[in-house]
């Protein structure tokens, strides 16, 4: 009976040392594996991002699970039983990696929301600011425009009844003064000997032409310089040599009378007095309208 005994151990050994034995009782890391897998259910985070490496890690655990209830290989559900833990430690990591890059890409939408929210309110100022400027240029040239002058028509109206209004002064506006210049020649005497400058210039051509007259080619050229130079000399030799002629311009007043621009009448009507400005000189009285405008 002890015989048989000792065998049956031997065997259970041998099996064992073989890797053929069955589950001999609990697992450690069964029960590290279920821990690492609920602590993984209970974060937000892995439901929110890492959901299919949670799923992958329970399947797992459900396999080492099912091979320890049937009975299996001791190695094979202690291995699963680890896999099952690693898979839920890297579901964990996982989340919480997206969950980082999420929160970035949130803050840098923000940002770019800010700065386009600060880009549109400075925008907007500018635009402001311009409508503003241009609101006070088109005041101001409105008040230019109610200031200005406007062009006042003369001619009587249909039925209008008119009046004569006694011309108590005038006066004429002139422009400015004119002048007339004209050039002239004038003959300069300097009373003291010296070189006849007209006569060297009128030598020196003479002389030229009569050089020019002489030879051919290069050695024309060379008489047609001789020549000149040499009627140059006579020519500065003859005659007082201290009299010249040269261009003066003279300018005098125009004796005639300015252009005129205008006439500025005044006159009464009404017991009051008018200005009004005409092209011609009026006579004794001017006439006017019942509101004392001149009317033509």
């Amino acid at each position: 009976m002890f015989g048989k005994s000792a065998t049956f151990a031997v065997a259970l050994a041998i099996l064992a040392a073989s890797g053929c034995a069955t589950f001999p009782g609990r697992d450690p890391a069964l029960d590290d594996a279920r821990l690492s897998l609920d602590a993984a259910r209970r974060n937000p985070q892995v439901a929110m991002y890492a959901f299919a490496e949670f799923d992958q890690a329970a399947a797992t655990l459900r396999q080492a699970e099912d091979l320890a209830a049937n009975g299996g290989q001791y190695n094979g559900v202690h291995q699963l039983a680890i896999l099952a833990n690693q898979r839920a430690a890297t579901a964990q990591d996982v989340a919480r990696l997206r969950s980082e890059q999420a929160a970035l890409v949130t803050q840098r939408t923000a940002t770019d929301a800010r700065i386009q929210a600060d880009v549109t309110a400075r925008q907007a100022a500018a635009a402001q600011l311009q409508a503003a400027e241009a609101q006070r240029q088109a005041d101001q040239a409105q008040l230019l425009a109610a200031a200005a002058p406007a062009a006042y028509d003369y001619r009587r109206r249909a039925n209008e009844p008119l009046y004569e209004a006694p011309v108590t002064s005038v006066r004429a506006v002139v422009g400015p003064p004119q002048q007339r210049c004209w050039v002239e020649r004038q003959v300069v005497d300097t009373g003291a000997p010296g070189i006849n400058v007209p006569g060297a210039v009128v030598g020196g051509i003479v002389g030229g032409i009569l050089g020019h007259q002489i030879g051919s080619g290069r050695g024309r050229d060379l008489a047609t310089g001789i020549g000149a130079v040499g009627g140059a000399v006579v020519g500065a030799n003859v005659g007082p040599g201290t009299v010249y002629t040269q261009d003066v311009q003279r300018c005098v007043n125009v004796s005639t009378a300015p252009p005129l621009d205008y006439w500025d009448v005044t006159y009464t009507f009404g017991g009051y007095e008018h200005h009004v400005q005409t092209t011609s000189p009026p006579g004794r009285t001017i006439l006017v309208n019942g509101q004392g405008e001149p009317r033509v």
